[in-house]
């Protein structure tokens, strides 16, 4: 089981941090090859891609910890039923997509909180990632169903061959033919397709546990996918609403140079967060199977894997993050004055706390997921990410002013920790009692 669970975590965590590095070098090469306020305006259009991501999580955790289930049955074709209807489902849904972005353009890029300066730079990213996006949706997918199916260093491999790949498209992009942030999405885009050629590739051999085949549409399937996948998809949504929150607060309180620095904060907290989601995520297979088998002990163990890797992981890269935020400031503000590269750095230091506490409240979340917990793990999901951090917030705001704003993650991930931990005591109540 430990052996499992280190293949399973670190194939996940690395593929978690190779994926959130498609949002981060498009900010860092829009930032010195066009400027800070182009950089920006990635960060505003960011909350879009982590719709599409909550989309393809919502469906892609649910259906594979459902197959999961299925395969430790011995239910196979129930789960080639399954994927089939699930793939189809998810290009109906970007296609969709795509049109209502295209169409309402203008009025999307202000609901960004796209202002006259950035309102330009954030129309042309939205023009060159929304075509896009059915492969933003099926590419994670088919992510994790190959790592249900026993391949997690497969998918390591296509997330880090795509994420090359959008490094030298960018550097093309934006360097040489001077496409902007709209050569910064596009290229985006083209990695993402990359990656699922590579994985239909994986689906079509002879290897792949699970297959296409026709299939009668059975909507009943989503009464179990979507509680299911509900919690890791409102975790994902939830951070780009509170993305989006927070430069509406930052401009309102700070100022533009305000979102600036905000727009620093979230990348590297995307890797953070990304890192947490990769122990949690590469857990759930695992913990379903069990659960699947019945076997609460194995279940509980995996947990105990997952929340001393949290322990291990937290400080470290709080005090990484802590030392070295001069350098990764610096790195995105090549262009900006001193004051807001010091002022930036300071608030990075501060936001910064909460690394040492939200990984166990992801960790949790996920495991309430994967034993088909859908209200706890939906509790800790939206707490977590949007009730607490936005009551927290918007009360510093009004309190203290914009200084205090910083602090908001660390206050509302010490009050979800209390949640989660109460969570926790009522399932290990519950599977006493069925042991």
């Amino acid at each position: 089981l430990k052996h499992d669970f280190i293949r399973f975590v670190s194939a996940t965590m690395a593929s978690q941090v190779v994926f959130s590095l498609y949002s981060m070098v498009d900010g860092l090469m829009v930032s010195i090859g066009v400027n800070e306020y182009a950089m920006s305006a990635v960060n505003l259009a960011i909350p879009f891609t982590n719709a599409l991501f909550s989309i393809a999580v919502l469906f892609a955790v649910g259906s594979s910890t459902l197959i999961a289930i299925f395969i430790a049955q011995d239910k196979r074709h129930e789960a080639d039923t399954l994927f089939s209807q699930n793939f189809a489902t998810l290009l109906i849904i970007g296609a969709v997509i795509t049109a209502l972005v295209l169409l309402f353009l203008d009025p999307f890029a202000r609901l960004l909180g796209a202002d006259e300066i950035t309102l330009d730079y954030v129309k042309h990213y939205l023009l060159g990632i929304a075509p896009f996006s059915v492969c933003y949706l099926v590419s994670y997918n088919l992510e994790v169903l190959v790592k249900t199916d026993g391949y997690p260093r497969y998918a390591l491999f296509t997330v880090i061959g795509g994420c090359l790949t959008n490094c030298v498209l960018d550097y093309i992009a934006i360097f040489h033919l001077d496409m902007g942030v709209f050569g910064a999405a596009v290229a985006t885009g083209i990695s993402q397709l990359a990656t699922c050629i590579s994985y239909f590739i994986h689906f079509f051999s002879k290897k792949c546990t699970f297959r296409l085949r026709k299939f009668r549409f059975d909507p009943r399937l989503y009464a179990r996918i979507l509680p299911i996948g509900l919690s890791d998809g409102v975790t994902e949504l939830c951070t780009g609403l509170m993305i989006f929150l927070f430069n509406r607060t930052v401009l309102k309180c700070i100022g533009t140079d305000g979102v600036v620095t905000y727009t620093v904060i979230a990348y590297a907290t995307t890797i953070i967060i990304n890192l947490m989601v990769g122990v949690s995520q590469g857990t759930q297979p695992l913990v379903s199977y069990q659960y699947g088998k019945e076997d609460y002990p194995s279940c509980r163990k995996l947990l105990r894997y997952a929340l001393t890797t949290v322990c291990v992981l937290a400080p470290v890269l709080f005090v990484l993050i802590f030392l070295f935020a001069p350098q990764i400031v610096r790195a995105y503000l090549s262009h900006a004055t001193q004051e807001l590269i010091a002022y930036s750095i300071q608030a990075f230091r501060k936001y910064s706390i909460s690394y040492l506490l939200l990984g166990f409240n992801i960790v949790i979340g996920g495991f309430m997921t994967a034993n088909e917990r859908p209200v706890p793990a939906i509790c800790i999901s939206v707490g977590r990410g949007l009730v607490l951090q936005s009551a927290v917030l918007l009360t510093l705001a009004a309190a203290f002013g914009g200084e205090a704003i910083w602090y908001t993650p660390v206050l509302s991930e010490a009050m979800c920790l209390v949640m989660s931990l109460l969570f926790l005591r009522s399932y290990r109540r519950q599977t006493d009692m069925q042991a």
